[in-house]
């Protein structure tokens, strides 16, 4: 009688998992533009892999101990940075002055960790594009990549950015690298950093009097790298946002600053965060000294009478932690 529920049980759940597999004063700048809510392009559609195993699909092979890492492993990674600063003339887009100064500086900080670092100013649709698949099919390359970053300083609204000669679509720009497209970068972290306005809003708040207190104390913690096994393995499924990170200058719906002269408050920041941090540091407290610097601590130049400010922010599907490793 047991043997028989265990097998009624077991042909069950098989049953189951059948279902369910089927304006403002002179230096500060906003790197925004309202009223253009939609994408004027049909993307490039990125064809198929021939190889099927290579998929999302459940059919690739990955060990237990890599999935039971508290850390990616990094050793190299892959960089762009797209610096978009003259626009066409009919998007009516100001030139981004200052950018320059962004990009020169994340250039820098990523040539320090080691990444295979590419810079590319005043970028089209065709031509993000065109890198974008360019690294696609660079599977040697991508299979000793542990990290890519994306970086784009342009124009934007809430949901696109600004190539030179029209908008993209956010989601479309990070789909390239989703584990459907780009199957080497599975459970690699891919980080695309956003220095672009998500709407036309200022940012609010109140100001409020500092008091001195004590100092808080802090701890860090780092794992161990264990390799893709190619032979053995449970089927597990990897989900196409996995191990995304998306970094936004500000928050959702509102402008994001930029000074003529010294760039911008928020990639200022991160790039000396970055140089500052320390060894076996994880990104997310990086990324957290930055909202605090930029959201308390930055005071735009802008004729608005009430409390202006600018908070950044960052949407995270990593599933490890990510620490970058100097290596100049």
């Amino acid at each position: 009688m047991l043997f028989s529920f265990t097998s009624s049980f077991r042909l069950l759940l098989g049953n189951l998992h059948q279902l369910y597999s089927a304006d403002m004063e002179k230096f500060d700048e906003l790197d925004a533009v309202a009223g253009n809510k939609g994408e004027t392009f049909t993307k490039t559609q990125i064809k198929p892999f021939a190889n099927e195993t290579e998929s999302n699909s459940g059919q690739g092979k990955v060990s237990k101990e890599h999935l039971k890492q508290a850390e990616y492993p990094f050793s190299s990674g892959i960089a762009v940075i797209i610096n978009n600063i003259i626009f066409d003339k009919r998007l009516n887009l100001g030139d981004r002055k200052g950018s320059d100064v962004d990009a020169s500086s994340l250039l820098q900080r990523f040539l320090e960790f080691g990444f295979d670092s590419d810079l590319l100013n005043d970028v089209t649709k065709k031509e993000m594009d065109t890198k974008f698949n360019e690294i696609i099919e660079d599977k040697k390359s991508l299979k000793t990549t542990d990290c890519l970053i994306v970086v784009l300083l342009t124009h934007g609204n809430e949901d696109s950015v600004f190539m030179t000669d029209g908008d993209v679509k956010i989601k479309n720009v990070m789909e390239y690298f989703n584990a459907t497209n780009c199957p080497e970068l599975h459970l690699k972290p891919k980080v695309f950093i956003f220095q672009a306005c998500r709407g036309s809003d200022l940012g609010s708040g109140v100001e409020r009097k500092v008091i001195r207190d004590r100092d808080p104390n802090q701890a860090d913690a780092i794992a161990s790298y264990v390799e893709y096994d190619e032979e053995f393995g449970e089927i597990i499924r990897i989900p196409n946002e996995a191990d995304f990170l998306a970094v936004y200058s500000t928050s959702t719906g509102y402008g994001s600053f930029r000074n003529t002269e010294t760039g911008s408050p928020f990639v200022r920041h991160l790039s000396d965060e970055l140089r500052e941090m320390k060894k076996g540091e994880d990104f997310y407290k990086v990324l957290t000294r930055v909202n605090k610097k930029v959201g308390m601590g930055y005071k735009p130049k802008h004729p608005s009478t009430s409390v202006v400010t600018q908070m950044p922010s960052f949407i995270s599907h990593l599933t490890k932690d990510l620490v970058f490793n100097q290596k100049v």
